[in-house]
């Protein structure tokens, strides 16, 4: 069986399709007769739907099959790859992120002596300043050496790379973020309704209205055909 569909056939399908949906689109359900006819046409949906699967099964298969086969080349050529630069990703991340916290602390010594030499100088021309005023003689117009700032660089990246910050978020405790939400201090969007448990809860329920404080349980009706 081929596992292509023709243009024609092709054309024949959508132009099928547009009319299906169309009768979908104009159907108006006011009487049970309306509704059974409604029903009557869903059974013929899906029975459309099963029948172009199996049309399309082929190609289906012919797709699974190639996206199998490259999906097992990726997995054996390119994922170790992949891998093996997240490792390396992470070692450098820690190193820069180690050295820049120790080169950090050398800063802050630095700091701390260029401030004390400009505390040392300031003092200096003051004592100047004060001599000569105590002494009756004209005040010196001198005014402090500025002690020039002595810089630890960052660790520098390799050329062609740069390093780049990723920031992200771990939730320790959900209550205390759902006490904040309630106190003002956080916004809403931090959290989002577990909707797999809460659907499965409501399934288990059986309860239209409220069913947890700030749920409620909803039923809308399908159809299945026998």
């Amino acid at each position: 069986m081929t596992t292509e569909l023709t243009q024609v056939e092709k054309d024949k399908l959508v132009g099928e399709t547009r009319d299906l949906v169309a009768r979908a689109e104009g159907i108006l359900i006011t009487t049970e007769m309306e509704n059974t006819q409604a029903a009557t046409l869903t059974a013929t949906l899906k029975g459309e739907i099963k029948r172009r699967k199996g049309i399309l099964a082929p190609t289906k298969a012919a797709l699974d099959a190639s996206k199998a086969a490259y999906n097992g080349l990726v997995s054996m050529m390119i994922d170790p790859l992949d891998e093996a630069v997240k490792i390396i990703t992470v070692k450098i991340g820690g190193y820069v992120q180690a050295e820049n916290a120790r080169r950090a602390q050398l800063q802050a010594i630095e700091d701390a002596k260029v401030a004390e030499l400009q505390r040392k100088e300031d003092e200096r021309v003051a004592k100047l300043q004060a001599k000569a005023e105590l002494s009756g003689k004209p005040i010196p117009e001198v005014a402090p050496r500025i002690i020039p700032q002595r810089t630890v660089a960052a660790v520098t990246a390799p050329n062609g790379t740069s390093y780049v910050e990723y920031w992200s978020a771990e939730v320790i405790s959900i209550m205390d973020l759902c006490d904040a939400i309630a106190d003002g201090q956080a916004d809403l969007d931090c959290v989002t309704g577990n909707m797999p448990y809460l659907n499965g809860l409501a399934k288990l329920k059986k309860v239209e209205g409220v069913m947890l404080p700030g749920v409620i349980g909803k039923k809308r009706i399908g159809t299945t055909q026998r």
